[in-house]
């Protein structure tokens, strides 16, 4: 065994001691805060006190336990890793959010997942390139695989995040014209603002989920705390679409200025229509620059075979025959 290799093995030795004790002691400690826990819910006459000889206090089953144990262990880590990220974590909770998870652990499974992913590749890979190679230089292509891989993983996370998170937003641009035209309709049937919403986001549940679970969480904010302004900025904050930041502002105009419900519905609803057919527009201008490519790849050499072959095949002909 040559100096590097060794080296490498107890690299891979000592990260990977590390890396179970660490877990080890995660362990020992969410088992002693669910000890804990159990103590004072105890004491607080919340759960019935076990009796000895386990009567009357079964123990959960083995698959229950090890997945509590894992949820708990994983929310530590990422405790850990996103304390890490610093500020970027504010920023990743509102991706996360925007779309669609909106759990209250969603940052720290995404910090775990991201920062373990990778590791655990690095570690099992080198492993097991250091147990089939035996010489330095049958070990750099596959060590190179290895961390690419892992590199591939650790962006692979904010890959689907954002895959997940455009295609999520695309939903709910597509049921904003469908939301203004009901709240059109129901404004200028007499129904106030916050009914309509309300009546609006229920009807929308069947062909726009995800449009319609925001609008009724704003309701509900709106409700629950009196403060509208607040509940339309959290409205944009979750949906990071120009349409919503123009239509929260128009609630706001609203309730500031005392503009009818009905006339400021309609005034959005046409100035989104232009705005789209000015987009519409931009991508049809588009579309000479876009065909210029295809153009030149696809038709011009088959043109250029037409028109130039025949005379080509003549002069060869004459070429070769001498005349």
């Amino acid at each position: 065994m040559t100096d590097p290799v060794s080296l490498v093995f107890w690299l891979a030795f000592v990260g990977l001691t590390a890396a179970m004790l660490a877990t080890a002691a995660l362990v020992a400690d969410a088992r002693r805060h669910a000890r804990t826990r159990v103590r004072l819910m105890q004491a607080a006459g919340l759960t019935a006190r076990r009796a000895p000889g386990g009567a009357g206090g079964a123990m959960p089953p083995l698959h229950r336990r090890a997945g509590q144990q894992a949820i708990t262990l994983v929310t530590r880590w990422g405790e850990r890793f996103s304390a890490m990220m610093g500020g970027e974590a504010k920023g990743i909770a509102e991706d996360l959010r925007s779309a669609g998870f909106k759990g209250r652990d969603a940052v720290l499974v995404y910090a775990f997942v991201k920062t373990v992913a990778p590791l655990a590749c690095v570690l099992i890979g080198g492993l097991s390139v250091w147990a089939t190679s035996h010489s330095l230089a049958a070990m750099m292509v596959p060590l190179g695989t290895v961390i690419a891989l892992a590199l591939a993983l650790s962006k692979g996370v904010d890959m689907a995040l954002e895959v997940i998170r455009h295609k999520r937003l695309t939903r709910i641009s597509a049921g904003i014209p469908d939301l203004l035209e009901l709240l059109v309709i129901n404004s200028e049937a007499g129904i106030g603002p916050q009914p309509a919403l309300q009546r609006v986001s229920v009807e929308l549940v069947a062909a726009h989920p995800d449009l319609a679970r925001e609008v009724l969480q704003m309701v509900s904010e709106m409700r629950m705390t009196n403060d509208n302004r607040t509940a339309y900025a959290g409205l944009s904050t979750r949906i990071p679409l120009p349409e919503i930041s123009i239509f929260t502002q128009t609630l706001d105009q609203a309730d500031i200025y005392g503009t009818p419900f009905s006339q400021a519905m309609r005034t959005l609803m046409a100035e989104l229509r232009a705005n789209r057919m000015i987009r519409i527009e931009e991508k049809a201008a588009r579309l000479p620059v876009l065909m210029t490519v295809p153009l030149i790849f696809c038709i011009m050499p088959a043109v250029f075979v037409v028109l130039i072959g025949p005379a080509a095949l003549s002069i060869l002909d004459n070429i070769l025959t001498g005349g």
